[in-house]
């Protein structure tokens, strides 16, 4: 029995207690750094397996933008025509696409009357405005509530068609134009193909 409990007091020396706990903690970190690489890593690997991902910036970079999808459309409409051959459209827009979110709006107003010693008053009128936009909570996370969108206006267009040689074909392709965008005739102009 004296043995052990000289056997236990070695052990539990203050030089080897020290020890241990520094083992323990070198351990303990260890881990804690492998945790968060592997984290890291299955965390990139879920994005990769759902490449829409939980935010509205990877939803963006993904969309097409309005001049892309304008004249993808109207290219493949373009070449359906008789004698137009292949076609390449190009659309600018004035400016991008402009939302218009839903504001709510506080008003308050107060007036107070002060009176003076001498008799003299004097009227306080106070307003204050708060406006704040209206969020609404989806799939996607919170999101302005959007009362409308305003779709970009079309500056020009130009059309490079095989068939635009032909007068007849340039003709029903720049009135094609005109009619799908619904402008002047000033903003399109159509050439040959080379």
């Amino acid at each position: 029995m004296e043995k052990w409990n000289e056997e236990l007091k070695k052990l539990l020396s203050k030089k080897y207690v020290a020890n241990l706990l520094v083992i323990l903690a070198v351990a303990v970190m260890a881990l804690i750094v492998s945790g968060d690489f592997f984290a890291k890593d299955s965390s990139t690997n879920r994005l990769e397996r759902n490449p829409m991902g939980d935010t509205l910036v990877m939803q963006q970079v993904e969309t097409k933008s309005e001049e892309e999808l304008v004249e993808n459309r109207l290219k493949k409409i373009l070449e359906e025509m008789r004698g137009a051959g292949e076609v390449e459209v190009m659309v600018t827009f004035e400016m991008g696409a402009e939302i218009v979110p839903a504001i709510n709006t506080v008003e308050s107003k107060d007036t107070t009357e002060e009176k003076d010693s001498n008799g003299g008053t004097r009227t306080v009128n106070s307003e204050n405005i708060t406006t704040s936009t209206v969020i609404t909570n989806d799939n996607a996370g919170n999101r302005p509530l959007v009362l409308k969108e305003i779709k970009p206006q079309v500056k020009g267009v130009i059309v490079v068609a095989e068939g635009a040689d032909d007068p007849q074909v340039k003709a029903r392709l720049y009135e094609a134009v005109k009619t799908v965008l619904q402008i002047p005739g000033h903003q399109v102009q159509v050439y040959p193909r080379n």
